[in-house]
């Protein structure tokens, strides 16, 4: 079911934004050029990450999850992103702040895929070879590879 969210177009391994708003309007504005999402998808990405912070903390790599509201979302997708220095984002839970460097934007259209498609990435992300080789992908269709192996 999740396999369907992936997409080779949705990888970008090599960004720059030097805070997550710059982040999130790079992407916001790439899903909006390739019809995943509605205009109003980044103001709710934004306003959804100010109140529930998506940034995750694993034993092996610290993580973000940004997602919202599935009003907002045409197609689902995950959109796995990677930039060059970690930025700070908050935890989810107790909103400490943690550096980040990779993200897997998610859009989900059915709300009960949710809590499963992240029990999903949390499992995937508590695995030590897993984490190893995603840390270690560097090219787009490396990764696509790789996930849609493991989803």
């Amino acid at each position: 079911m999740y396999k369907m969210m992936l997409q080779a177009e949705l990888i970008d391994l090599n960004y720059h934004a030097s805070n997550h708003s710059d982040l999130f309007q790079i992407i916001g504005k790439n899903l909006l050029e390739k019809d995943y999402v509605r205009e109003n998808y980044l103001s709710a990405l934004l306003d959804r990450e100010s109140h529930f912070p998506t940034g995750l903390k694993t034993k092996f790599l610290n993580i973000a999850l940004p997602h919202t509201d599935p009003e907002v979302i045409k197609k689902p997708f995950i959109y796995i992103v990677r930039i060059d220095n970690p930025i700070t984002m908050l935890q989810m839970g107790d909103n400490s702040e943690m550096l980040c460097q990779n993200f897997l934007f998610l859009g989900i259209k059915d709300p009960k895929a949710q809590v499963g498609l992240l029990a999903r990435l949390m499992e995937l992300f508590s695995q030590e070879t897993f984490v190893n080789q995603f840390a270690q992908t560097e090219n787009e269709t490396d990764m696509f590879h790789l996930l849609d192996q493991n989803l």
